[in-house]
């Protein structure tokens, strides 16, 4: 098979994780040769997945929603109106993956995980390299959040989640679990905890279970915020499109959570 160059991305696009000019996907029969190639198949298999679906009358739906007297609750939550006692009104799809792209993830999910494993078996952890103590969170916290946004610091990533186990893996999970805001998901939560997951096996015990399902509440909440349309529809246009990357990635990791790992009562 031929291979793709980087170039092949649409260079509009901002990633989370920059990848180096020279990299190719190379031979897509075999396995990743490197980290940063391994990362660049799961960028374009990403772009080539269905895109969240978006409404065809988005700004009459945000219209609608807006301005009815009736919706006194976030549009994007589904349930019973606690006044009335009513169904609350769908979300428009721009915050909202779509049925179709939920049923495609987890094989999509389980093939990124095998990947990652075998990368993992792969890398080379210099015997210089240093982590912080197991139960120091503030020197993990800072480890973290500067080790995240920069093609240099893409090698650092692979060799700590090559270096820990299952359960400081659960561990990191329910630190930045803690550490992610009410409103908003930053870049650097986002790349961590995807690649913990990924990290993480397959059966987990109760608490284990419990923390993934926590860390999708709270994804949830922060979904439903920015679903929480203002009385200008105009200015929530520009809203959604100023974090768009932002609420991809949160319907990633909700859907590792409720896909991956079977969690389908919290769709």
């Amino acid at each position: 098979m031929g291979t793709a160059r980087k170039d092949d991305v649409a260079s509009t696009q901002r990633h989370a994780l920059p990848i180096p000019d020279n990299v190719t996907t190379g031979d897509l029969s075999m396995e990743p040769e490197s980290g940063e190639q391994y990362m660049l198949r799961v960028r374009m298999e990403a772009i080539s997945m269905p895109s969240v679906s978006v409404a065809e009358n988005r700004d009459q739906m945000l219209l609608m929603a807006t301005r009815s007297k009736q919706i006194e609750h976030h549009p994007i939550i589904l349930g019973h109106n606690e006044k009335s006692n009513e169904e609350r009104p769908m979300a428009p799809g721009s915050v909202q993956p779509s049925e179709d792209w939920l049923t495609g993830f987890p094989p999509w999910f389980y093939g990124q995980r095998k990947r990652l494993m075998l990368v993992l078996e792969q890398t080379k952890v210099p015997d210089d390299f240093d982590l912080p103590v197991s139960g120091q969170v503030r020197e993990w916290k800072t480890f973290c959040y500067e080790t995240s946004g920069h093609s240099e610091t893409n090698r650092a990533i692979l060799c700590t989640l090559a270096s820990i186990d299952q359960a400081m893996a659960m561990r990191l999970i329910k630190w930045i679990t803690s550490w992610v805001a009410v409103d908003k998901l930053q870049r650097s939560e986002g790349i961590w905890l995807w690649y913990l997951i990924l990290r993480i096996d397959d059966l987990l015990d109760h608490d284990d279970t419990h923390a993934l399902r926590e860390l999708c509440r709270k994804l949830k909440r922060i979904r439903e915020n920015i679903g929480n349309y203002s009385q200008n529809p105009e200015s929530n246009l520009l809203l959604l499109q100023h974090r768009g990357d932002e609420i991809a990635a949160i319907n990633i990791l909700i859907a590792s959570v409720t896909r991956g790992y079977r969690q389908r009562d919290l769709d």
